[in-house]
């Protein structure tokens, strides 16, 4: 008698069985081409802010674990009104545990894309379930898990959100993004339950707020959770309980959660000047035409992506007026009938509606009022969802049900196709420095940022011992610094580039740093520049003419609006006194420059402690102390402990000073408060 057969047509490897796990196996599928798409950009370096947030923060490295040291690692760099801990946690901890390198910190960013990708896999299934219910619709359980599972699958792999994974430091939009997300679909089975069954009002506002909480410790615009719930409450549940009448407890809870901490937090902003224009260069007025071009942008990069839109070097000349330029109007145009035809919709079609308002609901803090720079990718990271969902539910859920079905979805999946293979190209100029370097200069030749990203990596290369890679290096930096709004890192970084390898040093490059100083505002890589000289100096590694730094750092100081400008006058006085101790300034002339900066600054722990550290360098105690007790002052959860026992144990264990080491910076020069974005601000190579 024959033996039986293994597989049968139920059993593992037959066709039932297939059928049965058929879903399954497209998401693990859909999970690894992500992987795939991503994995040659993990071997790529650090960029940009990635090394003021993590390479030039020393207190990430937690060793020896205390409370004190922790709570100075979480709250080590004033990216943000809250200042972002959460995020901040996960670097340490990537520092502590896995080393300096950045490929520990791009893989920890692909895999918390892959958690959000499953998150957003569970919540849009969630989403289409409810709004059956509640939509009254004939979506099958089968349409339900492969329209989400398509939906999840796109977003994955847009190309939009490629500077979210691969861009070191924006994983604080993915993070929030995580508990905004996770918080959403708590929200959904919440409400559901409570509709169901009644009551349930302290798991839902405890749960709730703590997704919240830690949504918006991970980077402010977790804060829209709140706003994200508001849309689906009023598509899904419209505000009713469990007898179908209004619910006074809910409105009661959007009183709670979001008006009320709208008003006091737009006060508190408006109080604190986080609303102040005068750091820009446009006004509230100018921002707000150019966010209808800028947010138009996003839609088409989101939907019908080309490899040459993307950087992260953005530049966008600000609109003054309606018609300057006419893509204004147009675009103002174009973003009104998209609201007014989600509002249409939201009887009709709901779902296309709750996408279109998705994605607003994401551009409400970086793309309104706040004054933040113009563009970037990485503000549409969850946002971009409500796009794709808009699309695909069109495609795979329409309703009434359309005809051409196979055609429907050869279109859905050919869009993934297409999102993976923009993806692919985008990931794989990440594959290193140089490459991407090269590639957003060739892609955007008018932008300074992108010229001067490839002067340094040349400049790298040069330093690193190619030295034939000299004049190619000037030249890009050359080009870098002649662009309009260029500032002063390419002329900084060719004095440095040509004092470290013993060519001339051009005059002309002193003369062009210091009629930019003087013709337009001081920034915050202007002043990273001069650090960088200076930092140069100190280091003996450059030996630059007295005359000429002392000119440049009298044309910052007369700089136009400088004295509106506290924190970024602050840092060039820290600067200037630095210079100065090099070249044999009186150390209480240095301390007066300094006691300037803390008085500009009054909030800043940095300042105080450059005081304190200088008054013990002079010898006198009685100011060191008081230094130390106005610092004590400032520790709030212990996140300046280290710096104040050091103090402590220097006072205990003074001697007379023989020191010749320079006074710190605050820990980001120049940075404003509020929300900070991405800016060249990597001083230049030393």
């Amino acid at each position: 008698m024959p033996e039986a057969s293994l597989v049968t047509p139920d059993g593992p490897g037959g066709p039932g069985w297939f059928r049965r796990h058929l879903w399954g196996i497209l998401v693990c599928l859909a999970f690894a081409l992500t992987a795939a798409v991503y994995a040659p950009g993990l071997s790529g370096g650090w960029v940009l802010d990635d090394f003021t947030n993590i390479v030039q923060n020393p207190a990430l490295f937690i060793h020896p674990w205390s409370y004190g040291a922790l709570m100075h690692a979480v709250f080590s760099f004033d990216a943000g009104p809250l200042r972002r801990p959460v995020s901040m946690l996960t670097f340490a901890l990537n520092r502590t545990f896995f080393g300096p390198g950045p490929l520990s910190f791009k893989i920890t960013n692909l895999v918390l894309e892959l958690v959000n990708g499953l998150l957003l896999l569970g919540f849009t299934r969630k989403l289409l379930t409810t709004g059956r219910v509640r939509w009254s619709t004939d979506w099958t359980d089968r349409e339900i898990d492969y329209t989400a599972l398509a939906v999840v699958t796109a977003w994955l792999l847009l190309p939009l959100n490629v500077t979210s994974v691969l861009y070191v430091v924006q994983r604080e939009a993915a993070l929030a993004a995580t508990f905004t997300i996770a918080g959403a679909w708590f929200y959904l089975v919440a409400r559901e339950r409570q509709i169901e069954r009644g009551g349930g009002w302290i798991p839902l506002t405890t749960g709730f707020a703590l997704f919240l909480v830690l949504a918006s410790l991970a980077k402010e615009s977790g804060a829209l959770l709140v706003v994200y719930v508001l849309l689906l409450e009023v598509l899904l549940f419209r505000f009713r309980g469990g007898s179908g009448k209004k619910s006074r407890g809910i409105v009661l809870f959007y009183l709670v959660f979001l008006v009320l901490p709208a008003l006091a937090g737009l006060a508190w902003t408006y109080e604190t000047g986080l609303l102040s224009y005068v750091g820009r260069p446009f006004t509230l007025g100018e921002r707000l035409l150019s966010e209808n071009r800028v947010v138009l942008h996003y839609i088409g990069w989101t939907l019908l992506p080309n490899l040459a839109d993307f950087t992260v070097f953005h530049h966008l000349t600000p609109s003054t007026g309606w018609l300057q330029p006419l893509s204004t109007l147009f675009s103002a145009l174009a973003l009104a009938t998209l609201l007014v035809l989600a509002f249409l919709l939201r009887r009709k079609n709901p779902l296309a509606a709750l996408g279109i308002g998705w994605f607003f609901v994401g551009q409400l803090m970086e793309s309104t009022i706040f004054p933040l720079e113009l563009v970037f990718e990485q503000r549409n990271y969850l946002a971009d969802w409500g796009l794709v969902l808009v699309v695909f539910s069109l495609l795979l859920l329409a309703q009434p049900r359309l005809r051409h079905r196979t055609a429907r979805i050869t279109v859905a999946l050919l869009l993934i196709a297409f999102y993976a293979s923009v993806t692919a190209q985008w990931a794989w100029a990440w594959r290193n420095n140089v490459a991407l370097a090269l590639d957003q200069a060739t892609f955007h030749p008018h932008s300074p940022r992108a010229a001067y990203f490839l002067g340094e990596e040349l400049s790298d290369l040069t330093l690193g011992g190619d030295a034939k890679l000299y004049p190619a290096a000037v030249v890009a930096l050359d080009r870098a610094g002649a662009l309009p709004n260029a500032d002063l890192l390419p002329d900084a970084a060719k004095v440095i580039l040509s004092q470290e390898t013993g060519h001339p040093t051009q005059a002309r490059w002193f003369a062009e740093m210091e009629t930019k100083l003087r013709t337009r505002m001081l920034t915050v890589s202007d002043l990273e520049a001069l650090q960088g000289m200076v930092n140069c100096e100190t280091a003996h590694h450059c030996h630059l003419p007295p005359p000429w730094m002392k000119a440049l750092f009298r044309a910052a100081l007369e700089s136009p609006r400088i004295h509106r400008l506290p924190f970024i006058k602050g840092n060039l006085l820290v600067l200037d006194g630095n210079w100065r101790f090099d070249d044999h300034l009186s150390m209480a002339s240095i301390r007066r420059l300094n006691a300037e900066a803390a008085h500009l600054n009054p909030g800043v722990p940095q300042y105080r402690i450059n005081l304190a550290s200088i008054d013990l360098a002079m010898g006198n105690l009685k100011a060191a102390r008081r230094d130390l007790a106005r610092l004590q002052s400032m520790d709030w959860l212990g996140r300046i402990n280290p710096a104040i026992h050091s103090l402590e144990a220097r006072i205990r264990n003074y001697r007379k000073p023989s020191s010749t080491s320079t006074v710190e910076t605050h820990p980001r020069p120049g940075s404003a408060p509020g929300h900070q974005d991405p800016l060249a601000r990597r001083q230049p190579k030393r």
